[in-house]
């Protein structure tokens, strides 16, 4: 039996998708992936078998397999929205609509849930439909730039 960290949001679920700091205060975060798992998995890491940024990013959660594209993989996100108490995600805009996550369609499920669709470029705009990465947004924004050793050294922070 897996006991839950003490914290001021002990008892509360957040899922599937959910926030670092809100497992660091103990909420219970149920992060979904893709069959093929987070991408961040493969990032460069300076420990054998491990990407420290998945590690640091991922603290605190636990991970679920689904395929959301698949009837059953999108039944099981239902059964597990019928108890959460928050739904983070963060695709395109048009993807939650696509794939039955949709905030209409949670709350059919589960009347109480606070729905939180977070998007790279927001919802409108020329970006709005490309995905928004951390590692490209700080290449974007510059952020790299000045963490690194200037414009021929970037380095992600």
């Amino acid at each position: 039996m897996t006991r839950e960290p003490a914290g001021p949001l002990s008892g509360v679920t957040v899922g599937p998708y959910g926030c670092t700091l809100l497992a660091d205060l103990g909420a219970n975060v149920i992060k979904i992936e893709s069959p093929q798992g987070d991408m961040l998995r493969q990032f460069p890491s300076s420990l054998p078998g491990e990407a420290r940024f998945f590690l640091g990013t991922n603290r605190g959660k636990r991970a679920v397999a689904l395929d959301l594209k698949q009837k059953d993989g999108l039944a099981i996100l239902h059964r597990m929205v019928q108890s959460a108490d928050v739904m983070v995600e963060n695709f395109r805009p048009s993807v939650p609509a696509r794939l039955g996550i949709d905030y209409p369609r949670l709350k059919k499920i589960n009347q109480r849930l606070v729905y939180a669709g977070l998007t790279g470029y927001g919802d409108k705009g020329p970006l709005s439909e490309k995905g928004g990465f951390d590692q490209v947004l700080q290449c974007l924004t510059g952020m790299a730039v000045f963490q690194g050793g200037g414009p021929d050294k970037p380095q992600l922070v």
